[in-house]
């Protein structure tokens, strides 16, 4: 089963467990609260690029050289999902 992965927007709320909750000391939160947290850790004008606009970067990837374009720091949220009994039948119908 693939991984569906989706980039946190700053007004969702996020829930960890608190042993592994950092920067924060509560652990239920808007994404924008932990990115502000992170932020006061980070000179502002990097954390703008950082968080918001990309670094210009070189990305070097086995089999596919030195690539440009830019990086930045988001959260993203893989959901946890159990396969359904009928996942094996699908698969066969396709």
């Amino acid at each position: 089963m693939e991984e569906q992965k989706q980039v946190i927007n700053q007004d969702e709320v996020l829930s960890v467990n608190r042993e592994d909750n950092i920067l924060i000391a509560h652990h239920t939160y808007k994404v924008e609260e932990f990115l502000q947290e992170l932020g006061k850790r980070i000179d502002k004008n990097k954390m703008e690029k950082w968080c918001v606009d990309g670094v210009a970067c070189e990305l070097l990837t086995p089999n596919q050289g030195w690539r440009k374009g830019k990086v930045k720091i988001v959260l993203q949220f893989s959901l946890d999902e159990t396969e359904s009994p009928l996942d094996p039948i699908r698969k066969e119908m396709t």
